[in-house]
């Protein structure tokens, strides 16, 4: 007997977005950004809210992709 998966929703609470404002600056994919805490400089290749204070940040640096949390005063 086989399993047949037919167009299951996904239930996620992450919502893509294409900008982001910290500090009075609006990002958005393909910009610079520099990490809050430990200074790393990436562009940046994607944006998901995770909530409304709170954004994950997916950076290229060095042709390698580095996850980031960023939050929102």
């Amino acid at each position: 007997m086989s399993v047949v998966y037919d167009r299951l929703p996904l239930s996620t609470t992450k919502e893509k977005e294409n900008k982001m404002t910290v500090e009075n600056k609006t990002y958005q994919v393909g910009d610079l950004f520099t990490t809050q805490r430990s200074g790393v400089t990436g562009t940046i290749k994607e944006i998901v809210n995770v909530k409304p204070t709170q954004n994950r940040v997916k950076l290229e640096v060095d042709g390698k992709d580095r996850w980031t949390t960023v939050t929102i005063k």
